[in-house]
């Protein structure tokens, strides 16, 4: 994987395919990888460039607000790569990064696909939140197989769950993530509790906001919030899926995101 150090900081990318850059921003404690089971493929079938990175862990600024330095640094790492004007795509924590990106650098960006999204603290993120940092700051690691469990009730629809061979599938993927510990120390970023939406009124570029309509984490009328704030957004929702809906139901969202991109 290639490596580029921008200032001070290393960053691993990847670049797949010709044509107008994509830049994907992962979630919280994922690596850019991710998406090369999906996405990357759809998105080279469709012409487009698939540039791929492993975000760093978002620091503590003195506003509050953790994703303005991490925003700075993507935008620095854009310019770095050549890529602007490109077109992000964000999922979840890594959605409220890209809406941070076009806020702040709003000439780096073409346009956007915000996945899983919120613009604003609610209730239930913020007491996941608490949970997970009480667990971090405790030690506490739950026994793989229940882990897996438990990320299948928070990330999965009930069309998952209704189908036990899927459903075996993902319990075998999220337990094997909990035995090798893909996921220790890493904790969704305090974004969470940082209200986007007056800023992103300022968004000039057209904006696509995919809600999963099972999502427990990144509610659907979160995202609904966040495209009636863009001047330029709209929003779909994607069925039978939760808030992983990306990876529960690719093909749908692989069309609505070539449909977009090639709008632009």
């Amino acid at each position: 994987m290639p490596t580029l150090h921008v200032d001070g900081q290393e960053w691993h990318y990847q670049r797949e395919g010709v044509g107008e850059p994509v830049l994907l921003l992962p979630g919280a404690g994922e690596a850019g990888h991710v998406w090369h089971l999906h996405q990357v493929p759809a998105l080279v079938a469709a012409g487009h460039q698939a540039v791929t990175i492993d975000l760093p862990a978002p620091q503590e600024v003195p506003e509050g607000n953790p994703l303005t330095a991490l925003a700075d640094a993507t935008a620095a790492l854009t310019a770095a790569l050549d890529l602007a004007p490109c077109r992000l795509i964000g999922f979840s924590s890594g959605a409220q990064l890209a809406q941070e990106l076009l806020v702040r650098r709003p000439e780096a960006f073409s346009g956007a696909v915000l996945m899983a999204t919120r613009g604003r603290p609610d209730l239930a993120g913020q007491a996941l939140l608490a949970a997970e940092r009480a667990c971090h700051a405790e030690g506490v690691r739950l026994p793989p197989a229940y882990a897996a469990f438990v990320q299948a009730a928070l990330q999965l629809s009930p069309a998952t769950w209704h189908d036990e061979h899927a459903l075996r599938d993902w319990l075998d993927v999220f337990e094997f993530a909990a035995r090798s510990g893909a996921a220790d120390g890493q904790l969704p970023p305090a974004a969470v509790s940082v209200d986007q939406l007056d800023a992103l009124r300022s968004v000039s570029v057209p904006v696509l906001v995919l809600g999963f309509a099972h999502d427990v984490i990144a509610r659907p009328e979160l995202g609904r919030e966040v495209a009636a704030a863009c001047p330029h957004g709209r929003y779909e929702e994607m069925a039978d899926c939760g808030h992983h809906g990306h990876l529960e139901r690719p093909d749908a969202v692989n069309e609505a995101l070539v449909r977009f991109l090639g709008s632009l």
